[in-house]
């Protein structure tokens, strides 16, 4: 009887070691959302579009990119975490006395739904409409024109 109670022991002691040892085929954790402010100091952004929204509904009517000079849309704005950024004039300044960057500051208000600063296409507050991994689309309203706008911006 021994023998075959050992031969039964053995066989459970491997039977359960090679569940124990079997690959584990459940879908990996999803990561956890990067934070706005991950996301906005990950890279550099350009302005890619610029359009009016009349009506304030987040959806441009008129896209006005092609009034932008093209020496601001080639801009690169570097936002950091300390709420200091930097926008660079790439290659094409408007001007050849212009410096090369320009500091500002940032900050993010109203639970990171608006972003706030001294940066150049928005001074002042801009809603954020939305932002992901590379796009940032903000509304702001002009002081010169008076008007809504809605500046998409990619990396």
């Amino acid at each position: 009887m021994k023998p075959a109670v050992l031969k039964i022991l053995s066989f459970i002691f491997l039977l359960v070691t090679a569940v124990a040892c079997s690959k584990n085929n459940d879908t990996p954790p999803v990561a956890a959302p990067k934070s706005k402010t991950i996301i906005i100091t990950q890279s550099a952004w350009k302005i890619q579009s610029v359009g009016v929204d009349a009506n304030k509904d987040g959806v441009v009517e008129t896209d006005i990119t092609m009034l932008v000079q093209a020496c601001k849309l080639d801009n690169r704005y570097t936002f950091k975490t300390d709420g200091t950024g930097s926008m660079d004039e790439a290659s094409a300044k408007c001007s050849d006395t212009d410096p090369q960057t320009q500091p500002y500051t940032w900050t993010f208000k109203n639970t990171e739904t608006i972003l706030s600063g001294t940066f150049s296409f928005s001074n002042g507050d801009a809603t954020i409409v939305s932002m992901n991994e590379t796009s940032l689309v903000v509304a702001y309203d002009d002081a010169a024109t008076g008007s809504h706008l809605l500046a998409t911006l990619k990396h």
